[in-house]
């Protein structure tokens, strides 16, 4: 794979470029662009290649490059689909960060970006990859807990207005519905449905309790799943909170899962710990983006996943704004 970067921000630097680096034995980065130029040098010095070609108009680059295969589109929120649809019509396979759009109506469009024997779209979701949820998934599978019927997730943090990603004004002053509710929501209903199944059914409520994290910081929903399961996931960026586990509940017991750990609980109240390797989920999702090119294969992630992750975050936008449960 011969690769170019469009966007050089927190995630590339501190996310992707390690995981680049472990694959350069499959990937080759051959350009960076960014509109500030020292972002760009300094992902250059952190993949040990201070002489890449750089520049800071990625339209100049995807016309200009004709040694690239590859895109990665790591981008603000509202970039995401214009700029990976330029890329795919340019020819270049196109690996693009989460959110698959800002809305549903644009990530809906990301569907017709991959083209039968032709470029390959997909969204980066790197908490696909998840082990804990690898692991959790064959357990439900193996029967160990009986038939699921709910599951419960408090996703509660609490987030300095000077953090490093508030600094990004982007994200400070979103022009994309949901501010953090759906730049780190998508995350977390993915994972609820790789366990129950996708969701049918949303009621949410919705809060903006500071207003220099954007639009939206907080966000507390039920979800029903085309399982029948029924999830509580409460996601917020001003409350502190210390347990962050999921909690999957069957007929016959129950999982505690968290990164690196899952306890299983009986009805006895008897406990048993499964410890696991610690993951690298930015590793993994580019290993099974770069094989399923080099294979002609379909990666684990499904487009239409990452898609629904997007409508499930907006339903409950509209949820809290009509007051009723929303149909997806």
């Amino acid at each position: 794979m011969k690769l170019a970067i469009i966007g050089c921000g927190i995630i590339t630097q501190e996310a992707h470029v390690p995981a680049l680096l472990k694959l350069k034995d499959k990937i080759e980065i051959k350009a960076l662009c960014n509109h500030s130029l020292p972002k760009a040098e300094k992902t250059a010095a952190l993949l040990g290649r201070p002489e890449l070609k750089i520049y800071t108009d990625w339209k100049e680059m995807i016309s200009t490059e004709n040694e690239i295969d590859t895109v990665l589109v790591s981008l603000p929120i509202p970039l995401n689909y214009p700029v990976s649809k330029a890329c795919v019509e340019a020819g270049f396979n196109v690996f693009c960060e989460k959110p698959a759009a800002l809305n549903s109506a644009e990530a809906e469009l990301t569907l017709g970006l991959n083209q039968e024997g032709g470029a390959l779209f997909r969204t980066a979701e790197n908490f696909h990859y998840r082990a804990s949820i690898f692991k959790a998934q064959e357990m439900i599978k193996a029967g160990i807990i009986g038939q699921i019927h709910s599951m419960q997730w408090n996703l509660l943090q609490f987030m300095q207005v000077d953090n490093k990603f508030n600094k990004t004004q982007w994200r400070a002053n979103n022009e994309y519905p949901g501010g953090y509710v759906m730049d780190g929501g998508v995350h977390f209903v993915h994972n609820l449905q790789q366990i129950a199944g996708a969701v049918t059914k949303v009621f949410a409520r919705t809060a903006s309790v500071n207003s220099l994290l954007g639009t939206m910081d907080t966000g507390f929903a039920v979800l029903t799943h085309d399982s029948g399961v029924i999830s509580s996931i409460n996601m917020g960026w001003q409350h502190c909170h210390g347990d962050e586990a999921l909690k999957v509940f069957g007929t016959e017991g129950s999982l505690s899962i968290s990164d690196g750990l899952i306890t299983l609980r009986r009805p006895d109240a008897s406990l048993q710990e499964f410890s696991l390797d610690r993951d690298d989920t930015f590793f993994d999702e580019w290993q099974d983006f770069v094989d399923s090119l080099a294979a002609g294969t379909t990666p684990q992630l499904r487009q239409e996943d990452a898609v629904r992750d997007v409508k499930i975050i907006e339903a409950m936008i509209e949820s809290d704004r009509e007051g009723r449960e929303v149909l997806l």
